[in-house]
């Protein structure tokens, strides 16, 4: 008889991510597992448990990345005996992905059972947060909410209603670990040792979920939490939200959340380090009688001093007006005001009056 595709067994879609097919497994795990089916006639019991191996099956190949990608390749081939002779014909496989999840079995890095046994801190998240350039030379205080995750406090972080309703797991007799024989082209058989697919590693069944959590073992709240944002950060650096990350495990505490910082381009500013640059038009006029000018800065306007020898692309430091150091305020930058210089419109007399100048410059160089 035909296996039914694994896909299906799940009644998931192939293009299914990991927490759709792990989301669909527990749903039919909690319809299917035999402790939910024990006052059933002896008949469905014997269905619910054919079924049930079938969801384990589909669980254990799907949710493991190798196994998964051979499936989608060769379907049920790529697991069966008759293929285990010879590599002839197979291409594209990743061997740097197949030996991975081999080596991940034999006890390089510690078994799943010691991985979980000790308090651990909880995964990082990561997001992306988006400030005004202003806003990055300035700093800025931004108030948010932001969801906080927990262990439950009702169950302490099992799953389960209460101490009676953990039992060990029948699969892995409570290891967390249970061994399978692969056969892959070209390699023949192997065993390798992989998480359970029935209890995904925690050496436990639950037969009756937390009231609170409903078996999740973890509580969502939200919480306004005040973000300070430090003068000078810069486009790409990272925030450290403490303790909203994922929850802890076995009384760890909880991961952090780390901001990326994207800072938005400015219509005139640029930055290089702590220095800002900024293009500034002035008139020929301004630099021939060497006047003051203001340039516009992210913290005001500075006044320039122009020069009658300064050349258009000139560029002029005005000290300390750059961003600061966002881990040491004392260290400012400077602002780089690039000098671009126009010519004025004239009125008519203007320009003869110019032009008297000009013929009047010509003939002093002439005669020397």
């Amino acid at each position: 008889m035909a296996k039914q595709d694994f896909y299906k067994i799940l009644g998931v879609e192939k293009s299914a991510s990991l927490t759709e097919i792990k989301k669909a497994y527990r749903n039919l795990v909690n319809i299917y597992h035999p402790d939910k089916n024990t006052k059933k006639s002896a008949e469905e019991q014997k269905q619910a448990e054919a079924k049930f191996k079938e969801i384990q099956e589909a669980y254990e190949i799907l949710s493991d990345e190798t196994k998964r990608k051979q499936y989608d390749k060769f379907g049920h081939a790529a697991f069966d005996q008759q293929f285990g002779g010879g590599s002839s014909g197979f291409s594209g496989f990743d061997f740097g992905d197949i030996f991975s999840s081999f080596t991940s079995g034999f006890g390089f890095g510690g078994s799943q059972e010691q991985k979980y046994s000790r308090p651990l801190k909880g995964e990082n998240f990561q997001a992306k947060i988006y400030i005004s350039f202003i806003e990055s030379i300035l700093g800025k205080e931004i108030s948010q909410k932001l969801t906080k995750y927990d262990q439950c406090d009702n169950c302490k972080g099992s799953g389960a209603n209460s101490s009676s309703d953990i039992t060990t797991c029948y699969n892995c007799q409570g290891r967390g670990m249970q061994t399978e024989v692969l056969n892959i082209p070209g390699f023949g058989r192997v065993q390798n040792k992989t998480t359970c697919s029935v209890c995904l590693g925690s050496g436990k069944n639950i037969t009756k979920n937390c009231k609170k959590c409903r078996g999740k073992t973890i509580v969502e709240t939200k919480e306004e939490v005040t973000i300070k944002i430090p003068a000078g950060i810069q486009d790409g650096m990272f925030i450290r939200v403490a303790g909203f990350g994922g929850p802890g495990h076995k009384g760890g505490p909880s991961g952090d959340l780390h901001l990326e910082i994207n800072v938005r381009q400015h219509k005139h500013f640029t930055r290089s380090g702590n220095d800002i640059h900024v293009n500034m038009p002035v008139s020929i006029i301004d630099v021939i009688n060497q006047n003051t000018v203001e340039v516009p800065s992210p913290t005001g306007l500075k006044k320039v001093r122009l020069y009658d020898y300064y050349k258009s692309g000139q560029i002029v430091n005005v000290l300390r007006a750059g961003a600061p150091d966002p881990k040491n305020p004392r260290i400012i930058g400077d602002l780089k005001v690039h000098l671009i210089f126009y010519i004025p419109e004239f009125s008519p007399r203007q320009k003869d009056d110019l032009n008297q100048v000009f013929a009047q410059i010509n003939d002093k160089t002439k005669a020397k």
